[in-house]
């Protein structure tokens, strides 16, 4: 089987994750140093977006991981640039 090989890698990126529910803010640098704001959105109701700028995927996938296991349904991520 071939290894997938992407055209380009993304080292600094700016990401965003939308998760259910409200998240504290000073859980922020257990979650990559990113931003956390909330919002309320007319389908899922009370909701926390964090922004931020992440080393590399594996820290995007880090925050990913440390969000699930705190419990926070996950509801959005994505990348916004590399930076």
């Amino acid at each position: 089987m071939e290894k997938h090989s992407p055209s380009r890698r993304f080292e600094s990126a700016i990401y965003r994750i939308g998760i259910l529910g409200t998240l504290d803010k000073q859980w922020s640098a257990y979650c990559g140093g990113m931003t956390i704001e909330h919002t309320t959105d007319p389908h899922h109701g009370a909701m926390t977006i964090l922004v931020g700028r992440l080393a590399d995927q594996s820290a995007f996938i880090g925050v990913l991981n440390a969000l699930h296991d705190i419990d926070c349904p996950i509801l959005s991520a994505e990348w916004i640039e590399a930076t």
